[in-house]
């Protein structure tokens, strides 16, 4: 039986709180789920991750599409839009797969909470897989540049082939 305390939901007595969760709930089923999508180097994509208790995170994945060039970093942040976690400007790799990427350093995340995955590429040769239908929040920032991880305002919506397909570990 899970404990429920003003800090969030601990996992069950003697169980090790999971950390694998899917952006929109929904994990990929193939490697071509979703749509391959072209990013633009000024512009970050955003999808919610909902993160039923509390846990540590260690690294947050992206499917990656057709094409792997260039570099990518990813990032956790809150239900406000504040980066809690990031990871390092990584290469990209391994195409139609999950590529992982450690967070610089894990972070404890209280649950039950809704915080967002955000995913940025410096190159237009990139493709990552995004969710074509949703009932979660996913969108896109604009104006961005590469490497600098705004405090954004979370989409309010869900916006088809923006937000990545994704998750923490």
């Amino acid at each position: 039986m899970a404990r429920t305390t003003s800090r969030g939901i601990d996992p069950a007595i003697g169980l090790n709180a999971p950390v694998s969760w899917p952006t929109g709930e929904a994990p990929a089923t193939s490697t071509t789920m979703g749509t391959d999508t072209t990013p633009v180097v000024t512009e970050s994509y955003v999808a919610r991750v909902f993160i039923p208790l509390n846990t540590t995170i260690t690294g947050l994945s992206v499917l990656n599409g057709s094409a792997v060039a260039g570099n990518i970093t990813m990032a956790l942040a809150d239900s406000n839009g504040t980066i809690v976690a990031n990871t390092a400007s990584t290469a990209a790799s391994g195409t139609a797969a999950y590529q992982q990427v450690a967070l610089t350093a894990p972070v404890t995340v209280k649950g039950p909470g809704e915080y967002f995955i955000l995913l940025q590429s410096n190159n237009t040769s990139y493709r990552f897989r995004s969710h074509t239908l949703g009932n979660f929040k996913a969108g896109k920032l604009t104006g961005q540049t590469y490497g600098t991880l705004p405090v954004f305002t979370p989409p309010t919506g869900f916006t088809a082939s923006l937000g990545p397909i994704a998750s923490t570990y």
